[in-house]
């Protein structure tokens, strides 16, 4: 969302931003069920998996520091949201399989609903500390995002 309301600022059309944060959700849904079925069934380690998808989502997240004021060439954004979609994908099955090899069954539902309470309250620290720094840095809150 934050994205959004930077690419707006920088002269992106609402249609563009649409589409590019709309590829990250269907990427993600199409990939969900696959990305889950390979965290099952692989041999690596788990831990390696959610290293590697959470790299990959951050870099390809941060790809909006490239996008300047007028270009209106939105492949960069396009492809890096797709694969954001995939890489993200991989980030919630390995926790579950992490979660139920180090907790068991018997504590797997708590340890989760534990793991996504704190989830949606970092959710909400970095919301808060993005404003705060937009608001302290700005008008060159490019950075924040």
């Amino acid at each position: 969302i934050f994205q959004g309301i930077y690419l707006v600022g920088i002269g992106w059309n609402e249609g563009s931003i649409g589409i590019a944060l709309s590829l990250m959700g269907l990427t993600a849904l199409l990939v969900q069920t696959v990305a889950g079925d390979i965290v099952d069934k692989t041999t690596f380690d788990r831990r390696n998996f959610l290293i590697a998808a959470s790299i990959v989502t951050a870099l390809s997240a941060s790809a909006i520091l490239f996008v300047t004021e007028g270009n209106n060439e939105h492949a960069l954004i396009f492809i890096s949201k797709i694969i954001e979609g995939v890489a993200s994908s991989f980030i919630g099955p390995c926790l579950a399989a992490l979660t139920l090899a180090s907790f068991g069954p018997d504590h797997f539902d708590a340890v989760m609903a534990s793991n996504i309470l704190w989830g949606h309250v970092g959710s909400v620290a970095s919301a808060v500390l993005a404003g705060a720094s937009a608001y302290i840095l700005y008008p060159n809150i490019k950075y924040c995002f």
